[in-house]
This record gives C-alpha cells, structure tokens and sequence, in this order.
C-alpha cells in the first residue's frame, strides 16, 4: 500500500482544500458586495471537486471561477439583496397584522427556497440570470424534500457558527459541498 494514496491522506488533504476554500471566500466576502460571486466561485470549486475534474489547486481555481462569473453574480445580487430588504422591511411594518403576516411568511420561504439552488443553478448552468431564477423557483417547487433538506443544511450550518463563532473557517466549504451534492443528483 502506497501511503501517499492512502484513503487517510486523501480525505485529510479534502479536509484542508475545505478550510483553505472557506477561508479564501471569507476573505473575498469582506467586502459585502462581493458575497454572490464569492459564493458562486466556491460552489463552482465544489462543482469540479463532485465532478472529478482535475483543479489547478484552490486559489487558482476560485479566483478564475470568481473572474468569471462576477458580472452575472453582481447583477444578480442587486435585485436579490433588494428583494430581501424589502421582506425584512415588510415584516418591520406589518408585524400587528397576522394576515400579511402569514403572507410574507410564505413570500420569504419561497424567497429562501429559490435562494438555496441560486448559488448551485449558476455554478451548473452557463445562462441568463432571468433563467437561473426561473430554473430555481422551478427545483424548489418540483423537490420539496430537496429544497427542504438544503434549507436544513443552510440553517444548521448557521446554528452551528452561532453555537461556536470559530467553526466559520470551515462550515460554510462543508455546507457547501453537502448542498451541491444534493444538487448534483437533481441536476443528472
């Protein structure tokens, strides 16, 4: 047995190509304008890895997927970010009333639905931001136990980096695999 393609090595070199992609986004994602293509980028890391394409290491493969695709993730981003704000603000206005209440509700899960395939839509498809969106309101209608197994790997990902703030150098690239491979199937 060769020790340099052990199972071992192997699975501890994945665990530091994880910490170094999440570590490279967050440092991307600083500045806050940046997040969709960041994260797009390092769905499309993840999307070579599930595939069995040959990367270029971690850096050089992140920051040619973030070159691009950051146009479409920017315009994507504006009316996305805009479309939250308005939700969170809806929420701020009509929190006595329990009608909208429960109609924004069900507005911010389908918003959330759609969101969880935004970022693998793109990392997939090449198209249109207009198809992405389409594409993803369409997965999250058609799989429901798809869509609500992402939003539970969304969420537990961001319970855990509240239960302990340091597990946000490597939650988010394993949260990110987990979602893509479910992804993956849907898309094959």
């Amino acid at each position: 047995m060769n020790i340099l393609n052990s199972r071992m090595l192997r699975g501890i070199e994945r665990m530091v190509d994880l910490f170094l992609l999440n570590l490279i986004w967050l440092i991307v994602c600083i500045p806050v304008v940046t997040i969709f293509p960041a994260t797009t980028a390092m769905y499309g890391v993840i999307r070579k890895w599930v595939i069995g394409k040959e990367t270029d290491g971690v850096f050089r493969t992140f920051f040619g997927l973030f070159r691009e695709c950051f146009f479409q993730s920017m315009g994507l981003s504006i009316p996305w970010f805009g479309l939250a704000y308005l939700i969170f603000l809806n929420y701020q206005l009509v929190h006595s009333n329990m009608l909208m209440m429960g109609i924004l509700g069900v507005l911010a899960l389908l918003f959330l639905s759609i969101t969880v395939y935004l970022f693998p839509v793109m990392a997939h498809f090449e198209t249109k931001w207009k198809h992405i969106i389409r594409n993803s309101l369409i997965m999250a209608i058609s799989y429901p136990l798809t869509t609500v197994l992402l939003i539970g790997i969304l969420l537990i990902s961001l319970y855990l980096i509240y239960l302990i703030p340091a597990m946000i150098f490597i939650v988010g690239s394993i949260s990110v695999y987990g979602s893509y491979t479910v992804c993956h199937r849907l898309f094959t």
